[in-house]
């Protein structure tokens, strides 16, 4: 039988074998197979964690829903989060209980606008708080970075978005919070992030997607594949995006990188 080879990430290199490796071979393929399965890997609609990327490119192969290149990433960090936020749920939602009125509104699905919806993860509704609130599961040196930096326009601009979106749906919103939890380490070692609501931000994010729209349209990069070259790319975690392909000159099959 051959061995296990697990991956060099610092901790384990060592190939396992026998009963070892195929129980081992038997968890990583269900884990992958699950993942792949779930609603959040099958979804083909731009949400609102998606608006405010910086790659205008990325946008645009989302937005003709294009073949992904990119599909060995390793699904585990985000198994890790839904778990989180599948736990913050349930925590939340007794927390409603004990406090015998309904403060925290939780996992709400939120219209945006037209054809775009988003699941709010937590909704303070305390006046003193009023704030959109999103959890995001980091490592350590992401964490470190968002403490530093701040999380970020992709980030900032999902807040704003979901505060649209509560408003909307006739919530008052003063503020909008990120909290970074560690993915390791305690619970105290994490990071939040919080600015006041802003609205504006939040049309000026769905503005930028509509003109996006009559861009590719008016390129149409299936009919005319020399045009994707027109639409700007820029860095944005490029090895996570699945339209990331090393190398590539022929950008309707992927893209490079920035």
């Amino acid at each position: 039988m051959t061995g296990f080879s697990q991956p060099d990430a610092g901790w384990a290199t060592q190939p396992l074998s026998g009963l070892a490796a195929t129980i081992a071979t038997g968890v990583v393929t269900t884990v992958k197979q699950a993942s792949a399965n779930a609603p959040r890997s099958r979804q083909t609609a731009i949400g609102p964690s998606e608006i405010g990327t910086p790659c205008l490119r990325r946008l645009a192969y989302k937005l003709l829903d294009w073949d992904q290149v990119n599909t060995s990433s390793d699904p585990w960090a985000s198994i890790v989060g839904t778990a989180v936020h599948a736990w913050m749920e349930q925590t939340y939602e007794a927390e409603n209980q004990r406090l015998g009125w309904q403060r925290y509104l939780i996992e709400q699905r939120l219209h945006i606008r037209d054809n775009i919806y988003g699941h709010s993860d937590l909704f303070d509704r305390d006046p003193a708080v009023r704030s959109v609130i999103d959890w995001k599961v980091v490592g350590d040196k992401q964490l470190d970075k968002y403490r530093k930096n701040g999380p970020g326009p992709q980030y900032e601009t999902q807040g704003h978005i979901y505060g649209h979106g509560q408003e909307q749906a006739g919530e008052p919103v003063d503020n909008v919070t990120i909290v970074f939890l560690p993915r390791t380490g305690r619970i105290d070692g994490l990071h939040v992030w919080s600015a006041p609501y802003n609205r504006q931000a939040a049309i000026d994010a769905l503005d930028r997607l509509d003109n996006l729209k009559l861009v590719v349209y008016a390129l149409d990069p299936e009919e005319t594949p020399a045009n994707w070259a027109l639409i700007p790319a820029t860095e944005s975690y490029c090895m996570f995006c699945p339209w990331f392909l090393p190398g590539s000159t022929d950008l309707s099959r992927g893209c490079p990188g920035a």
